[in-house]
């Protein structure tokens, strides 16, 4: 073998390795749709990997406006919004992802938020990586939402 066959050879393997390791990181991406409407998301559930990116597309195809909480199921639920606002604050499953991102209508929120509101027809973005395994709730808690059923469970392994 020639030594231009061998740099041809190296060559070559050199980039089968780094497009196979590109492709892995890519499938290592978790995407996810959940749709909010009247009193429920779709899908009812989902399933994650700790530690591997999620990319979460939300949008809002219902009447009424609703949001995203994504948090550990309380023991006891909180009686209000403010404690309600209170426990999310310490217990919603991103806060603890050192790349979480939101982007609102195209739009990018600053970080510290435990919500995704949208208003009818709205979409949203949301990254992060999961660093906490076990069972989540994700939740809508505008006044009455919650009540009539609008939560789902989320299993991150």
């Amino acid at each position: 073998m020639t030594r231009v066959h061998r740099v041809f050879l190296l060559t070559l393997s050199a980039l089968a390795a780094s497009t196979g390791s590109a492709a892995v990181k890519a499938a290592a991406v978790q995407t996810v749709n959940v749709q909010m409407s009247e009193m429920k998301f779709t899908p009812m559930g989902l399933t994650l990997k700790a530690g591997q990116k999620v990319v979460m597309h939300i949008s809002n195809a219902g009447m009424a406006p609703h949001e995203l909480q994504l948090y550990s199921a309380p023991k006891v639920a909180p009686k209000g919004e403010a404690a309600w606002d209170a426990y999310m604050e310490k217990h919603t499953l991103w806060l603890g992802s050192k790349d979480v991102t939101l982007t609102v209508g195209g739009k990018a929120v600053k970080a510290g938020f435990f919500e995704v509101p949208l208003k009818p027809g709205e979409k949203a973005v949301l990254t992060f990586t999961p660093t906490t395994s076990g069972t989540f709730e994700m939740a809508c808690h505008y006044p009455g939402h919650y009540e009539a059923g609008m939560k789902a469970r989320v299993t991150v392994k």
